[in-house]
């Protein structure tokens, strides 16, 4: 296996602060893992790579920013990544996106569970059929709000 990295920092002028790492990249053959490790270090992140993650890679890429590349090794294994503060998780596209559509379930559920609160809002100097209007786009899909017309009253009902 042969490696060659070539790291170019960008130009230490105000102009390119934020520019990522530049970096040159000619590998063959090489374990993902290691190439992964490789980034990580570049990149100055926490990796974890899932052990569903395996094979070889074979790169050849000059001078190009570093997350870039990275973006494009891990698509080209049909892998995703996910950043969670200053880690980084890769793992099977796949795998990923089953997780997230848990935890989009557990959300949905979480909130379908939340109480409803039923709040009291009087009106000054203005119709409360109005104001009512102008709430329910704001409420939640389960919210209501109805109208006390004898003392110009929202009633909201909506989780918190």
């Amino acid at each position: 296996m042969r490696i060659a990295l070539v790291v170019l920092l960008a130009l230490s002028s105000t102009v390119f602060a934020a520019a990522p790492k530049r970096i040159s990249l000619e590998v063959s053959n090489a374990d993902i893992h290691s190439v992964l490790r490789l980034f990580s270090q570049v990149g100055g992140f926490n990796l974890v790579v899932s052990e569903e993650v395996t094979g070889k890679v074979t790169v050849s890429l000059r001078n190009v920013p570093w997350d870039e590349a990275f973006k494009v090794v891990v698509a080209s294994k049909g892998l995703g990544a996910e950043q969670t503060g200053s880690i980084v998780r890769v793992a099977p596209l796949t795998r990923l996106t089953e997780e997230a559509q848990a935890r989009q379930r557990i959300k949905e559920l979480e909130f379908a569970a939340k109480p409803l609160t039923v709040r009291l809002i009087p009106v000054n100097y203005a119709s409360a059929e109005e104001m009512a209007a102008q709430v329910r786009p704001m409420l939640s899909p389960r919210g209501s709000v109805t109208v006390d017309a004898r003392t110009n009253t929202l009633i909201v009902r909506d989780v918190e």
